[in-house]
């Protein structure tokens, strides 16, 4: 007797293969990388930079500053924080520099959470988004 399943035949789907493009190039939007700071303390640092687009699961962005490939980072653009990971970093003009973004987790709505615990506990809503590392205690 032959199984269903061995006559259909299933590709295997590839990792972080660019499929749907987006490019800001007419107007690109700021937005602000966030990297551990060489202190090793747990303190973040911010870079500007700007979001070029998008191709597949990476987020194209401009900075004034180089990442090197592998650093992991978050990436607060409008209303979401994106974690990732730098995939690609190359100069394009002095002090500009090119970066592919592998995505792994996307967090949305962030104002609207804090707005909605805070008028729950009763606080007041916090306007910066303040990020904790993990493993320290709030």
């Amino acid at each position: 007797m032959t199984s269903v399943l061995s006559d259909l035949n299933f590709s295997r789907p590839v990792v972080d293969k660019p499929g749907v493009s987006t490019s800001f190039d007419d107007h690109p939007q700021a937005a602000t990388i966030l990297v551990p700071s060489a202190s090793g303390n747990g303190a973040k640092r911010s870079i500007p930079c700007t979001f070029q687009g998008t191709e597949g699961r990476r987020l194209i962005l401009e900075a004034g500053e180089p990442l090197s490939p592998s650093t992991a980072l978050s990436i607060e653009h409008e209303d979401n924080l994106f974690l990732g990971e730098v995939m690609a970093c190359a100069a394009q003009a002095p002090a500009v520099y090119r970066m592919e973004i592998k995505i792994e987790q996307i967090l949305t709505g962030l104002h609207s959470l804090m707005a909605l615990r805070a008028r729950l506990l009763g606080e007041s809503v916090p306007h910066p988004l303040a990020l904790v590392p993990a493993g320290v205690l709030n």
